[in-house]
């Protein structure tokens, strides 16, 4: 009874299936319908991808504000600490994208600041590597590891995800659910990696702004997560 319960408490498709892959379809079809059409939106600052991040992760910050507010429920305090961690990345993450209203209020960049930014913007990701490329690494290991490679390691050992809410493993871990989403966004890179290392071309019409749009996978990643997080920590089988 309490597995049938916590299963009720994962996501809908629409959020882990259909909304991953129509987000890639939508681009992709974009992209070879009408390149010009496809350069001057996408590659826009208020462009679906990049305005999509922020919007995605609005929902998973929320969930995960709101799983804060239940947090004593969870086995160990340092899951409390994990929790916590993970939305203010987030935080971070969206804040960042928008360069924190800049790009939506459109207000000018301090001089001081413009100085240090490399773009001009109004965030703290385009000053240094230390809060651009080292936190993306770090958060495409934890897609990777925790989206792709956790799903592929338990089906190959023909073991189940841990579905006790008293192991720590039911909540570090992301539920297979998430599997679409960390596959598109490890693939999405993939192609211009393979240019990056062999020389190899990317083809058409997978050239497209392959940082941005794996920044909106990642940034779904984790909205995914939180939510799947708080739907399992506020569901009625924890109180079985």
């Amino acid at each position: 009874m309490a597995r049938r319960k916590i299963a009720d408490s994962e996501l809908p498709a629409w959020a882990w299936l259909w909304l991953p892959i129509a987000a890639i379809v939508i681009e992709l079809g974009f992209r070879i319908a009408n390149e010009p059409l496809y350069r001057r939106l996408w590659e826009s600052e208020l462009g679906p991808v990049e305005t999509g991040t922020v919007l995605v992760l609005l929902p998973g910050i929320a969930a995960g504000l709101f799983a804060l507010r239940h947090s004593s429920r969870l086995p160990t305090a340092w899951l409390r600490g994990w929790l916590m961690l993970v939305v203010l990345g987030s935080v971070y993450f969206g804040g960042e994208e928008a360069s924190w209203g800049q790009h939506w209020l459109g207000w000018e960049t301090p001089g001081e600041f413009n100085k240090l930014n490399d773009q001009g913007e109004t965030n703290l990701h385009n000053t240094t590597s230390w809060l651009d490329q080292k936190p993306r690494f770090l958060l495409e290991m934890g897609v990777l590891t925790g989206g792709l490679l956790y799903p592929i390691f338990l089906w190959l050992r023909r073991r189940p995800r841990p579905m006790d809410p008293h192991n720590i493993h039911f909540w570090l871990w992301p539920s297979r659910q998430l599997l679409t989403t960390a596959v598109l966004a490890i693939a999405i890179g993939l192609p211009q990696r393979l240019e990056k290392w062999f020389g190899w071309p990317v083809p058409w019409p997978l050239d497209i702004r392959a940082s941005e749009t794996q920044e909106f996978y990642f940034g779904l990643f984790l909205a995914l997560y939180l939510w799947s997080f708080q739907r399992r920590l506020t569901g009625r089988d924890l109180a079985d």
